[in-house]
């Protein structure tokens, strides 16, 4: 039956067009292209952010880029600064490149477990790593291994090797104990005897402990004493830089040892400190707290560029404070004295005399923890400072370090975080003890990533959840821009960074130096030799 009102003509025309642009008769649309992500830029765009001064070297993704295929990983990678090099890091597995941050050419890589960054007795960085077995061994920023585990329970140490008792436990960490440099060779042999376990050995019974050997009675006699004999007060190394080795005793004690492999004095007590000091102004009135190694820390090269000279010492420093962390000392006289007290030791309260300093926190539970500075050559106090608030206890005898704690050489500011109190993080002149200013977690939340030349880089996150990057000065906190066209990855030492703009990476920075004295294959050969070795 046919629709009423509809010509039998009209329907079979229809049909004839349906049918006629089914077959093709008629010209059909072109077909739409699936959407494709435009190409990988490779011409950077944009200002190069605060800080970095140079020029595009290379890019690293695309056609052309000439990078190692481990950046093209479809999991992503991690890019982090080691000196003069990059460290490419898969997010798949566990596969490295060490990269020449000038050249981009490969230093090295393999498959291992990255365990984390450290240094070695110059200060300089190393790699922390482990291989598929299991066997720790540690890389240094050229690449080269510079040690693997003789024995097995060998520990790398800023840049010594600690080899410890049978059956260490913190709970049980007596026993003979021995420190070697990384080609394995015994820089001191001691033991550690639970006599001085968590209390000071005071200069008392180490006299009385050294003349029973029969050699501390004059100058003549300890010439042939061995340190070693010595156990009172030795402990758990901790922290090594140079010739300097820190132990820690288990209680309020530490102790500075020798490690000149060059002398006899192997072992020798250079300095120590105790929580019972009363320079420090710590109370008395609760358990003695472990001082907990921060790190070692070179002085800034030019102090007077932060006007250091003028307002470095104690009273300036005192004056500033305003009792809650954010400048100088909180906690009044007591600090302030110690301040003065090492005024007159080191003849400027500051350490602007110092080579490298050595810095201790000193936390107790449910109470402000207190800093701690000392001159590593002599152990003299510096200064102190009352943190905000209270900072988590550590163990006395864990490796020096504080997860999140950052450095900036060229000015000599330390930016360290707090778990409690007003401030999520202040920035501590290593110079004076002065506290140059604080985060705090107000609108908007601040993640500072890394230092580099007077400055921080960090990420900014606001109520809207977005993310955004913020570089701050690292004397006054002032915002140095806030319109970068780029985002910072890294910043080596020798000033190259990976800047990432629109799904690319490029290497930004000083180009590589022609050498003509140096042949370039072989960095470590000394020029003035290749006349002699090519004469003979």
């Amino acid at each position: 039956m046919r629709s009423p009102g509809v010509p039998q003509a009209f329907t079979c025309g229809l049909v004839v067009l349906l049918v006629a642009g089914c077959t093709g008769e008629t010209e059909a649309p072109e077909p739409q292209p699936e959407d494709e992500p435009a190409p990988v830029p490779t011409e950077f765009e944009g200002e190069p952010p605060p800080g970095i001064e140079g020029e595009v070297l290379r890019y690293l993704h695309g056609d052309g880029a000439g990078a190692p295929d481990m950046l093209d990983d479809p999991l992503g990678v991690r890019i982090s600064p080691v000196e003069a090099a990059f460290l490419i890091s898969s997010d798949g597995e566990d596969r490295h490149l060490l990269s020449d941050a000038a050249t981009g050419d490969t230093l090295w890589e393999g498959e291992a477990r990255f365990r984390g960054f450290a240094e070695d007795r110059d200060g300089e960085r190393v790699l922390l790593m482990a291989d598929t077995d299991g066997v720790p061994f540690v890389l240094d920023a050229r690449g080269e291994r510079v040690w693997s585990p003789e024995e097995t329970g060998d520990t790398y140490l800023d840049g010594v090797v600690v080899r410890y008792p049978d059956e260490w436990s913190f709970d049980e960490p007596f026993g003979a104990y021995t420190v070697l440099d990384t080609d394995g060779d015994a820089l001191w042999e001691y033991e550690f005897t639970d006599n001085g376990a968590g209390e000071d050995a005071s200069e008392d019974e180490s006299e009385d402990d050294t003349s029973e050997d029969g050699d501390a009675d004059s100058d003549e006699g300890s010439e042939d004493a061995d340190p070693a004999d010595d156990t009172s007060g030795t402990g758990v190394p901790v922290a090594a830089r140079e010739d300097l080795l820190l132990l820690s005793d288990g209680g309020p004690g530490l102790q500075a040892r020798s490690l000149d492999s060059d002398s006899d004095s192997a072992g020798e007590e250079l300095w120590s400190v105790s929580g019972h000091d009363d320079d420090l102004g710590l109370s008395d009135s609760g358990p003695m707290p472990a001082p907990q190694v921060v790190g070692v820390y070179p002085v800034a090269e030019d102090p007077d560029e932060d006007g250091s000279e003028d307002s470095g010492d104690a009273d300036t420093g005192a004056d500033d404070s305003d009792g809650s962390g954010s400048g100088g000392n909180g906690d009044g006289g007591e600090d302030d004295g110690a301040r003065s007290e090492s005024d007159s030791a080191s003849g400027s309260g500051t350490a602007a005399d110092s080579d490298q300093v050595v810095l201790l926190r000193w936390a107790v539970a449910e109470s402000p923890s207190t800093l701690s500075a000392h001159d590593a050559d002599s152990g003299d106090l510096l200064w102190t400072l009352r943190e905000p608030g209270t900072n988590p206890v550590g163990h006395p005898f864990d490796p020096a370090g504080l997860t999140g704690s950052l450095h900036d050489a060229a000015t000599g500011t330390l930016m360290l975080p707090q778990a409690s109190g007003e401030a999520t993080a202040i920035a501590v002149d290593l110079a004076t003890g002065e506290v140059l200013w604080g985060l705090e977690d107000d609108d908007v939340s601040i993640s500072l990533a890394f230092a580099y030349d007077g400055l921080f880089y960090g990420d900014i996150r606001t109520h809207e959840e977005q993310d955004e990057q913020l570089v701050l000065d690292a004397l006054t906190m002032d915002t140095v821009s806030d319109d970068l066209t780029s985002y910072v990855e890294a910043v080596t030492e020798s000033g190259h960074a990976v800047l990432v703009r629109d799904r690319q990476r490029f290497v930004y920075g000083p180009p590589p130096q022609d050498d003509t004295d140096e042949s370039g294959s072989d960095p470590s050969e000394d020029p003035s030799e290749a006349p002699s070795d090519g004469a003979s």
